[in-house]
């Protein structure tokens, strides 16, 4: 059984050192950064993810958003309007939201300490909309991401030794645009999906390794918050199912039938709260809200998505090729079967995500619905650490420069795009080429 937390940091101290340095260097974007202090966090995605909290809790106006007229304009986009993601529904002429509520629960607790400051402190600004509410949104981010590689940690630490799960953690932290979602771009969906896959991952180890109810139930209760967050996630259902099928995996989740039952209740009730929404303002249990928007399943552009210039994942956040390299090159002798689930789980998840129109996401850093899944590179590219520190020392200093290129590459694209050297969804080869090591635009040629 692995440790608390507590004792998991004590016994990990390199681990919590680059834990601590994570949560440092996120909290100090946001604070420097000050995009909550215009009002810049909730725009577009995260305005539509938030949008349920102050609908529900504060204007108690969830099926008309009259309330909206009276919120303030933001200053960026010029005169941005708040609740883009509302739409009236024809058949009953209520107000229905593109977005489901999976990111509003995650933000919730922080959206409380927002409202009691505001309302405490300047009554006139508790709308839901003024900067410290923007603040609590970021600070959300930032936390989630952060709890999510602490639950790796704990998930590594029973593979690895605690220098192997640092360096596997401080990739995926700073090397990778999770960074980038959890401090200077918060609200968006894909910290807190970082975390429920995490979760996933080390509470399937452990029930596979010691069955129990608990464990179930959690695993049960991440699949349905998933979904809530991101339909798409539902997919995640593959790395439990699929977690051990080298050696009986099928026979022992029919040993433990009653678990997986269990685990489908808790799920279907996280998932019930939107459909009684869905039904109360559109009618119907099951509601498709993104209109014209969908999937074009015969033309998938999983190419472009890996490995073109546009947002390609292998592109903008290397390592994650690196992590992947590894899963299919090394073998694992603690989870022999970890590269089967793999496949079974990124050929049909890669296959959707670059199926959507438009499969590059708009505007944003790399390819953002990659990060919800980080999570399963973790220990590929833990055991990677561990077998290249232990080689030779050509090898073994090539290895960790390596990763301190992937890491400073990442970092160093991620201040470009901040000061849009990088631009937001309309990249080529050849600016790629141009911007290459670039901290000015000054003298390259205008774009796009």
């Amino acid at each position: 059984m692995p440790p608390r937390s507590g004792s998991l940091l004590h016994n990990s101290p390199l681990s919590g050192l680059v834990l601590g340095a994570f949560m440092v260097a996120t909290i100090w974007v946001v604070f420097n950064v000050r995009r909550w202090n215009h009002r810049e966090v909730l725009q577009w995605d995260t305005d539509g993810y938030y949008l349920y909290l102050p609908a529900t809790l504060i204007h108690h106006d969830l099926l008309h958003m009259r309330f909206l007229d009276s919120i303030p304009p933001g200053r960026y986009p010029a005169g941005y309007r708040f609740g883009q993601g509302s739409y009236r529904v024809e058949r009953t002429g209520l107000i229905s939201n593109k977005y489901t509520m999976g990111v509003a629960l995650s933000e919730l607790p922080f959206f409380l300490v927002a409202h009691g400051w505001c309302t405490w402190s300047s009554p006139e600004e508790a709308n839901g909309y003024s900067p410290p509410y923007h603040l609590s949104v970021a600070l959300a981010s930032a936390f989630w991401a952060g709890l999510g590689l602490l639950v790796l940690t704990r998930f590594l630490r029973r593979h690895v030794p605690d220098v192997h799960a640092a360096i596997a953690v401080a990739g995926l932290g700073f090397g990778t645009n999770l960074f980038f979602y959890s401090s200077f771009a918060g609200g968006m969906s894909h910290p807190f999906l970082f975390f429920l896959c995490a979760q996933l991952v080390d509470r399937t180890d452990r029930w596979y390794a010691r069955p129990s109810v608990r464990d179930a139930l959690i695993i049960g209760i991440c699949l349905g918050l998933a979904v809530l967050t991101r339909p798409t996630s539902g997919l995640m259902v593959i790395v439990p199912l699929c977690w051990q099928l080298r050696y009986g995996g099928l026979q022992f989740l029919r040993a433990h039938i009653m678990h997986l039952a269990t685990a489908l209740v808790a799920g279907v009730v996280c998932v019930l709260p939107q459909m009684l929404l869905w039904k109360l303002s559109t009618g119907s249990f099951i509601h498709y809200s993104y209109g014209a928007e969908g999937f074009d399943f015969t033309h998938p552009h999983f190419l472009e998505g890996l490995f073109g210039f546009r947002k390609g994942w292998f592109v903008y956040t290397p390592l994650a090729l690196l992590a992947a390299l590894s899963a299919i090159f090394l073998r694992m002798n603690t989870l022999s079967s970890y590269p089967i689930m793999l496949a079974a789980f990124f050929i049909p998840f890669v296959y959707v995500i670059f199926c959507w129109d438009p499969w590059w996401y708009g505007g944003g850093f790399g390819s953002r619905p990659m990060i919800d899944v980080l999570p399963l590179l973790a220990l590929p590219l833990a055991l990677a650490v561990q077998r290249l520190l232990n080689a030779r020392s050509a090898s073994r200093w090539a290895a960790l420069l390596s990763l301190a290129a992937c890491i400073t590459l990442n970092l160093f694209q991620q201040w470009q795009y901040q000061r849009g050297i990088i631009h937001h969804e309309a990249m080529t080869f050849e600016r790629w080429c141009q911007v290459f090591g670039k901290t000015t635009t000054a003298g390259l040629p205008v774009f796009p």
